[in-house]
C-alpha cells in the first residue's frame, strides 16, 4: 500500500510502483499492491494503475539505466524459458502481468467513482469486481 503523505505526487507513486513491480517480474514473486480511493489525490494515480492494468507495464517508469541492470540477472531465466517471449522484456512484462495483483476498494457513492470507472476502462476489463454493501452498524 502506498504511503500517501502531503505533497505526495505521482512520481512518488511511481518510485513506490517501482517496488512492487520489480518484485514481482524480477524476483518473480507475487505481489500485492492495495490502493484505496483516498490514497488516489491525483488523477494521474487511477491512469497509471489502468496503463499497468491493461499491459503490464508503465511507459516511463524506468529508464534505459534502470532497465538494462534489472533485466540482466533474467536473461538466464529466459533462456530456460526457451525464448517463447520475443524479447527479454516482454518476459519481463509477463512476469509482472502474471504476479503483481492489484486491489482497488473504491466507494461507489464518490463522486467521481463513475467517471474514474469510464475513464479506466482497465478497471472493468482486467479487474474482478466484488460490490460490497454498506457495513451494519452490529
Amino acid at each position: 500500500s502506498a504511503k500517501v503523505t502531503r505533497g505526495y505526487t505521482s512520481k512518488n507513486f511511481l518510485n513506490d510502483l517501482k517496488d512492487a513491480v520489480k518484485l514481482a517480474g524480477v524476483e518473480g514473486q507475487p505481489a500485492a499492491l492495495f490502493l484505496e480511493d483516498y490514497q488516489l489525490v491525483e488523477n494521474s494515480f487511477l491512469e497509471i494503475i489502468n496503463s499497468l492494468l491493461s499491459s503490464g507495464e508503465v511507459p516511463g517508469m524506468f529508464n534505459n539505466q534502470e532497465l538494462d541492470a534489472m533485466l540482466g540477472p533474467l536473461k538466464e531465466e529466459y533462456s530456460r524459458e526457451g525464448f517463447k517471449y520475443r524479447t527479454l522484456y516482454a518476459f519481463f512484462v509477463a512476469r509482472v502481468q502474471r504476479n503483481l495483483h492489484i486491489i482497488l476498494s473504491l466507494d461507489p457513492t464518490h463522486p467521481e467513482f463513475l467517471l474514474r470507472c469510464e475513464s479506466n476502462p482497465a478497471l472493468y476489463t482486467k479487474c474482478n469486481i466484488m460490490w460490497l454493501e454498506a457495513w451494519t452498524q452490529h
